[in-house]
């Protein structure tokens, strides 16, 4: 890989960009410590919208409960048996998880469910089960691009 040069111009926008990460994580966790203050002061009111004025400015503060439950999966398959998959909805992070292994089963509901992949219009164009006026028109392409800044370790 050629060697990037780090000009004092590049090196200033990381400078700023690495302070504005760490304001970022100092900004993240005073919120969320201010978060579990109000939902203190709210919980247990009877009102799940308040709308206070502060500062001249109306606010609109929204708190709600939500109960979670998580299952023992393994304790309920046992106990359960053929019973458990009665109770059993989708899991979208099970699916996520589990989507490389299930294209045969999922190809049915491709119709629905599916999208073009650009792997597969490659390999049909390869294959020359398609042509590429078929795509004519039907398709654009635009480059996104990515950045990341990260703190390596020091050894």
């Amino acid at each position: 890989m050629e060697k990037v040069e780090l000009t004092s111009e590049i090196e200033a926008v990381l400078v700023a960009y690495s302070t504005l990460q760490q304001e970022e994580r100092v900004l993240r966790e005073r919120k969320h410590a201010l978060q579990e203050k109000l939902k203190a002061h709210l919980r247990g009111e009877a009102k799940r919208v308040w709308f206070p004025e502060v500062g001249g400015e109306r606010l609109k503060i929204s708190y709600r409960s939500v109960p979670q439950v998580e299952y023992d999966e393994e304790v309920l398959r046992s106990r359960l048996g053929a019973r458990y998959e009665s109770i059993l909805e989708p899991d979208l992070r099970k699916l996520k998880a589990e989507l490389p292994n299930l294209g045969s089963e999922l190809a049915p509901l491709l119709g629905r469910i599916g999208s073009p992949s650009p792997e597969k219009v490659k390999e049909a164009l390869h294959d020359k089960t398609m042509t590429a006026d078929e795509f004519k028109g039907a398709f654009t392409k635009t480059m996104k691009e990515y950045i990341s800044v990260a703190h390596v370790p020091s050894e």
